[in-house]
């Protein structure tokens, strides 16, 4: 076979399957893909049209896919075209790599099983589940990427399918808005990352993220370096919906179909992160003048003051945005702004090969299965109002609790926990969030984390205020569950109660064993 591209052929040969060793270790990647041709080929053979059996082919997909994330052994060595040779597109399918896959999956198989309950036409169109089988499979690849045109390959392949989402409905002008701006928003911070990747490559002449790691360390923060983490961090935060790349998010969440916007939320955040958290183990761009020591202790690095400066204008940006909020759909998008704001407070004080660094990291894992499940609670809500109220306004919830008061109440728990009010898992997740940083010595950063979440206390208690407090609004616009859907809702919410009292230091003891096995230089 004759290379692609010259550069192909100069960092790993001609391509050809025995220059790709075990690959096997990329399984989940491997099926992803290839589930995504069989939707294909069923809609082939059957004829074009709409068909609901196809979201019983992705929730079977899914739990497949699942399946062999969990019994498919990790390792900390590369596969990829020439990786002796230093190859492309290579990825790390370690124990870290693997969380993150699992959080993917169970994300892809409850956004299908809300698009069945959600009774809207566009669950039953087969473009539309393999466009998300897409998206898995980008996902999976970017958590476990230690190259760069895999990784921009990876990173691309989350963002269009993620355009493709949000804007399925052309029908409707807010879902056409939606991705319209999603679009613009991506190519603009595609194009500043690519370039900053470009700085990078030119700097230390490796696309293997080990081998740039060792080049940083030994060379001082040039302009061209300071330049290229600004740049690179602009693609990470607009994956993340992170400050100042985060406008985009409310309109495109709103406009998405509810779990569209629920897989965004979770699934899209949880593969830059993953990425991220692999780049900051490695090693950050180092400088020996921070600036601000009342924010930053000595010796902090480039890296680092972008995150802290990030973190704190994420954190505050989503959560007092979202006090005028009357979409509830909107005011989960500003949440998850929030959301994104801790995890890089976090994320700032992930120092590689240290034991602080590997606590933060683990803790980051854990808040993000915490996270999954009440986004997803609270997505399931959304759709429940949007399918029967036609509206995610707050104000259908009025009196809501005098006629479904099981729904209700689980909703309340759902919106507690995301506060962060103990006895529930989200007090927990924070936490964990908060004992590195503080750990570390960053107790202004740590405050204004804590005052956030004083203030996500009003919009959260919104919804509950209207649900057990005011008088009941008129029919047509009430949201009225059945027995599935509480069914649904309460299996989502029991283990946000559950953990938050029993077995939580389980799921962090589990990601705990993740990063030690993970590639930790």
């Amino acid at each position: 076979m004759t290379p692609l591209l010259p550069l192909l052929a100069q960092e790993a040969g001609k391509l050809s399957w025995d220059r790709m060793p075990s690959p096997g270790r990329i399984a989940p990647e491997l099926f992803l893909c290839l589930w995504a041709v069989v939707i294909l080929v069923v809609d082939l053979v059957r004829g074009k049209g709409s068909w609901k059996h196809f979201t019983t082919l992705s929730l079977v997909g899914c739990a497949i896919a699942f399946a062999l994330a969990v019994f498919t052994a990790p390792g900390n060595d590369a596969v990829g075209y020439g990786v002796g040779s230093g190859g492309v597109g290579a990825l790390t399918p370690d124990a870290i790599s693997r969380f993150f896959k699992l959080i993917f999956l169970a994300t892809g198989f409850l956004t299908v099983l809300f698009m069945r309950r959600s009774a809207d036409a566009y669950a039953r169109e087969p473009e539309l589940h393999v466009i998300l089988f897409g998206a898995l499979a980008g996902a999976c690849y970017l958590a476990g990427a230690s190259e760069l045109i895999g990784f921009y390959l990876a990173f691309e392949m989350v963002s269009y399918t993620g355009f493709l989402l949000a804007g399925y409905r052309v029908d409707d002008p807010k879902s056409a808005e939606a991705g319209g701006k999603f679009v613009m928003f991506g190519a603009v911070s595609s194009a500043v990352m690519l370039f900053g990747l470009s700085l990078v490559y030119g700097a230390t002449g490796s696309m293997q993220f080990a081998d740039i790691a060792k080049a940083l360390a030994s060379q001082d923060a040039s302009p061209a370096l300071l330049v290229a983490s600004v740049f690179v961090f602009a693609g990470f935060a607009f994956k993340a919906a992170a400050f100042p790349m985060q406008f985009w998010c409310p309109d495109v969440y709103e406009g998405a179909p509810a779990p569209v916007a629920m897989f965004l939320a979770v699934a899209s955040k949880a593969a830059v992160f993953s990425a991220a958290i692999r780049v900051l183990m490695l090693g950050p761009v180092t400088d020996t003048a921070p600036t601000l020591t009342q924010l930053l202790p000595h010796g902090a690095t480039v890296t680092q003051t972008i995150l802290i400066f990030a973190s704190a204008a994420t954190m505050c940006w989503g959560n007092f945005a979202a006090l005028r909020q009357t979409n509830l759909q909107r005011m989960l998008a500003y949440s998850s702004i929030a959301h994104a704001g801790y995890l890089l407070m976090t994320a700032a004080v992930v120092v590689p090969g240290a034991q602080s660094g590997r606590d933060a990291v683990s803790a980051m894992l854990f808040s993000f299965v915490i996270y999954l499940v009440m986004s997803a609670a609270a997505f399931y809500v959304v759709t429940v109002m949007r399918r029967d109220a036609g509206t995610a306004e707050v104000g259908a919830l009025r009196g809501f609790a005098a006629k479904h008061p099981l729904f209700a109440a689980c909703f309340a728990l759902v919106l507690f926990s995301l506060t962060g009010l103990p006895p529930t898992a989200g007090f927990i997740a924070k936490l964990q969030l908060f004992q590195p940083v503080v750990g570390e010595g960053h107790f202004v950063l740590a405050a204004i984390g804590l005052l956030n979440g004083a203030v996500s206390l009003y919009f959260y208690a919104k919804p509950i205020g209207l649900m057990y407090l005011a008088s009941e609004g008129p029919p047509e616009r009430t949201p009225a569950p059945n027995g599935t859907d509480r069914t649904i809702l309460a299996v989502l919410s029991a283990p946000l109660l559950v953990l938050g009292l029993l077995w939580w230091d389980s799921i962090l003891e589990f990601a705990q064993t993740a990063v030690a096995a993970g590639r930790n230089p």
